[in-house]
């Protein structure tokens, strides 16, 4: 149960939870906003930075991958490889079904790369909520 007792002993869970729902609901109007083609008039400033577009599929998924992995901890499932859990599993089928989707929408463009970058940024998410849930548990 990685992690999990250091989530029972957090003051405010539901905060938490609600946090990562937040970001949930902002992922998904990113990728309205995106489908539609207006990606240019929200976030320009990607343009000017090299591999900006990489940088912020990283940090968007690494968010996602924090605040969920905090948000709903549970034991490492027995069939999956010690580096990854449930949430990361569930997060990442998602993921990768919406960037599969992107060469349907002719707004969009299907990038190996991108799903190669929210990979990174989930399982760095991942990585540091089970370093902070460790921490909690160790306090205690």
């Amino acid at each position: 149960m990685q992690g999990f007792e250091g989530y029972c002993r957090m003051k405010k869970p539901h905060l938490i939870r609600a946090a990562a729902l937040g970001f949930v609901a902002f992922l998904i109007a990113a990728v309205v906003i995106a489908d539609r083609g207006e990606g240019a008039k929200w976030w320009p400033f990607l343009d000017h930075i090299p591999y900006g577009d990489k940088f912020g599929h990283i940090g968007l998924f690494g968010t996602l991958g924090f605040l969920c992995n905090l948000a709903f901890p549970n034991r490492r499932a027995t069939r999956l490889p010690d580096f990854i859990t449930k949430t990361t599993l569930v997060l990442l089928v998602i993921v990768t079904l919406e960037e599969l989707s992107q060469a349907f929408i002719p707004s969009r463009t299907l990038d190996l790369f991108d799903w190669l970058a929210d990979l990174t940024g989930l399982l760095a998410g991942q990585t540091l909520a089970l370093a902070v849930l460790n921490k909690l548990r160790a306090k205690s």
